[in-house]
Formats: C-alpha cells, sequence, structure tokens
C-alpha cells in the first residue's frame, strides 16, 4: 500500500511537469460554490407588499455550479456551465396582533455557454481567464403564506448574460484551484402557476404588474478544476 502510493505521488507530480496545456487542446471539468449579491426586484417588491416588510434590495443567495471547459485555440476555451442560484424569505408579520410567518423561495437553474479568452503563467502555475457567455434561465418562485396553509409554485423562462474573470492556481497534478467572479444579468417572462395564472404586484409601487424573475447579480466563486 505505501509502495503504490508513492507511485501514485510520482506520477502525480511527474503529470504535473508535463501538462504543457498552453500548447495542446485539453478538456477540463470544474465544479464549486458561491456566494452571490443579488438583485430580483420584482421579488423584493412582492414579498413587501404581501407582508409589510421592506427586505433588502440586494441580498446573499447560494450558487452551485459544475462546467466542462474546452481549449480550442491556443488562447480561446469554450465552456458549458449549469448553475443553480437559491433564496429563502421568512418575513414575520405581527400588524394583527398574531404572528404570522411568510416562507418564499425563488430557484434558478441556468445553462450558458461561455467563450474565454487564456494567459497561462509561463510555467503553469496559475491560469487566468476572461470571457462572456449567454444562456437559458428556468426560474421558480414559490409562496406558503400562513392564511391559506398552501405552497404554490410559478415558473418563469428567460435569458441570461454574464461577464467573468477566473484565475486557477496549481494544487497538484491535473488539479488547480478555481477562483472567480462574474457579473449577471437576466430578463424573464412573467411568472405563472400551473394553471396559467400570474402573480400579481400590488400598489403602492406604481401600477399593478406581473411578478418576472429578472435579476442583476455580482458572485464570488471557488471550486476545483482537473484537466484531461
Amino acid at each position: 500500500m505505501i509502495n503504490l502510493f508513492a507511485l501514485l505521488v510520482i506520477l502525480s507530480n511527474a503529470q504535473s511537469q508535463d501538462l504543457n496545456l498552453k500548447n495542446k487542446k485539453y478538456l477540463c471539468i470544474s465544479a464549486g460554490i458561491g456566494a452571490d449579491y443579488v438583485n430580483v426586484p420584482d421579488v423584493v417588491d412582492y414579498i413587501t407588499s404581501i407582508s409589510g416588510k421592506k427586505i433588502n434590495e440586494f441580498d446573499g443567495a447560494l450558487e452551485l455550479w459544475i462546467s466542462p471547459e474546452l481549449k480550442i485555440d491556443k488562447n480561446t476555451s469554450v465552456k458549458l456551465e449549469y448553475s443553480y442560484i437559491t433564496k429563502q424569505y421568512n418575513v414575520e408579520e405581527t400588524s394583527t396582533g398574531a404572528s404570522l410567518i411568510y416562507n418564499f423561495t425563488y430557484q434558478i437553474h441556468s445553462p450558458t455557454l461561455s467563450i474565454d479568452h487564456l494567459v497561462f503563467q509561463e510555467k503553469e502555475i496559475y491560469i487566468i481567464k476572461l470571457g462572456a457567455g449567454i444562456g437559458f434561465v428556468k426560474g421558480y418562485f414559490k409562496q406558503f403564506l400562513p392564511i391559506s396553509l398552501k405552497e404554490i409554485n410559478y415558473t418563469s423562462n428567460g435569458g441570461i448574460f454574464k461577464l467573468e474573470a477566473i484565475f486557477s492556481s496549481r494544487l497538484d497534478g491535473k488539479v488547480y484551484v478555481h477562483l472567480s467572479t462574474d457579473l449577471k444579468l437576466s430578463l424573464t417572462s412573467e411568472a405563472r402557476d400551473e394553471d396559467g395564472n400570474k402573480l400579481i404586484i400590488r400598489k403602492p409601487f406604481g401600477e399593478d404588474r406581473n411578478l418576472r424573475l429578472n435579476f442583476f447579480g455580482l458572485a464570488i466563486r471557488a471550486g476545483f478544476s482537473y484537466y484531461f
């Protein structure tokens, strides 16, 4: 067992010295977790109109992501990424004298196709990637109202555009640490339940309007990449 471990270490070191990523095409698989600072304006206005509680326009949300990346030219790669963003709000309302708990959740599923420009450090200790992408959004908004004691689900579809900057630093062998930041902008359709009913945001936010899951966000993400 000890000899096998020593052999794996030797092979790993040999691979790390011979990756030569700059001069060959590669496949890279990355995955990780992100902290997003997101503004979903219709969700903010809707929750405020229902509960009477003012919530932050920008708030933190959890993101999980995975992406295969293919280097297609000396300094260019194409990447298909799937990300999942979710945020839950629990709001207490006491204007009637009783404590009522409102629960709201949005979930964003987003596959995105990106093109990145690659900048290699001489010994490939790190790689910098700068890119942009477009994709599709499948959004869900769920609400649980304490008076009706029912959860209602709404769906909304749309598109997304993003800009990203990635710092990928070698950890060991073919494994790199992935650190990145990105800006996202998404426009979606009006949210509807399974019967086609829309979710209306009532005054005092100007004219009544239907809820959309449009959002703008900044993300800081961390994970690992493996190069084949």
